[in-house]
């Protein structure tokens, strides 16, 4: 049987062997553990931007932070994400704009339909001021903005017919987030929004509880609601960014230089993300959808000002509310500015 002394010297040489090859400041050194949350899949563009800065902050920290990431609600649901933020158990989350209005309303600015010209018109906003402005009061409630990703435009898919004009929305029963905004700006269209979580879509369209639903394209070819679903319009009526937060009361107590390298990470890595949505987009719309008997169609840009007339007025009206004519007026100056 070996002593003590003999485990204790094996110890030693363990030690040494370590110290000789250079690895014993990480094998020693305390580790901040980064979990992040979210409720999309390994497919989509965000989780993958997030595999990217894993491995980008595990090697620049040099051992000193651990990124452990929780796809597809393993950890929490969207909303519980962010409330996982300000409890301090989850140190960071990707959230959709619609979900973080729920805790500070000002990203219910946001949620405006038709705003955005183009992908390329809403990342010049954000990229030109844009993303402090959305930052700016969050905290407040205990959170922290670390990127301004995206999921794309919402599109419009439908079963029983194409809806390609403000005729065709009369009475649509159609699948909306649970965000009031958006239930606003469809109703003022004369559709039926009806808020059901995405886990009961499928059911849903099957059983003809709805008659469509309305996200990103590529959302629909990537998980089997394409299935369901026949006619996709390109509505382009909101864009859709995903939000990494994190939570304040973490990020007060990391060390300052490694607090920069997160940021830094994430904010470097937003073209890339912007990239992979470029790519699923293109392939959602061209090749795979079309490919599993979707048509894909185009709205002119005549009826998505018709739509455009009838939704925003409720929907401006409201985001007046909840944040300030000041804040409303600079929002949509900086808006048209970066047009």
């Amino acid at each position: 049987m070996r002593t003590f002394s003999g485990l204790r010297r094996d110890a030693l040489k363990v030690a040494a062997v370590a110290c000789a090859l250079g690895l014993a400041g990480p094998v020693w050194a305390a580790k901040h553990v980064i979990k992040v949350s979210h409720a999309v899949t390994v497919n989509h563009p965000g989780h993958k931007a997030m595999l990217k800065f894993k491995e980008k902050v595990e090697a620049e920290s040099k051992g000193q932070i651990e990124v452990r990431i929780f796809h597809s609600s393993q950890l929490a649901g969207q909303r519980e994400g962010v409330e996982g933020l300000q409890a301090g158990s989850i140190e960071i989350t990707l959230t959709p704009n619609g979900v973080a209005a729920a805790f500070d309303p000002t990203f219910a600015l946001l949620d405006i339909p038709f705003q955005f010209d183009s992908a390329a018109h809403a990342r010049k906003f954000l990229d030109n001021g844009g993303e402090k402005m959305l930052f700016a009061n969050l905290g407040k409630v205990g959170l922290v903005g670390l990127a301004a990703w995206e999921q794309g435009f919402r599109n419009l898919a439908t079963v029983k017919a194409p809806a390609m004009k403000a005729a065709d929305m009369q009475g649509l029963k159609l699948r909306t987030m649970e965000a009031p905004l958006h239930i606003t700006a469809w109703k003022a269209v004369g559709a039926n929004p009806t808020p059901i979580g995405w886990a009961q879509v499928y059911t849903s369209l099957q059983q003809g509880i709805i008659d469509g639903v309305e996200n990103p394209s590529y959302i629909f070819s990537q998980t089997p609601v394409h299935e369901q679903l026949k006619f996709l319009t390109l509505t382009k009526h909101i864009y859709d960014p995903i939000l990494v937060l994190g939570s304040k009361a973490f990020f007060d107590k990391l060390p300052a230089d490694l607090r920069t390298l997160v940021f830094n990470s994430l904010s470097s890595l937003t073209p890339l993300e912007r990239q992979y949505v470029d790519e699923d987009v293109v392939k959602a719309e061209t090749r795979d959808l079309p490919g599993f008997g979707v048509k894909v169609m185009d709205m002119p840009a005549a009826n998505m000002a018709e739509l455009a007339k009838a939704s925003q007025p409720p929907v401006i009206k409201d985001v007046e509310r909840r944040v300030g004519a000041p804040a409303l007026q600079a929002w949509q100056s900086a808006v048209n500015a970066a047009r």
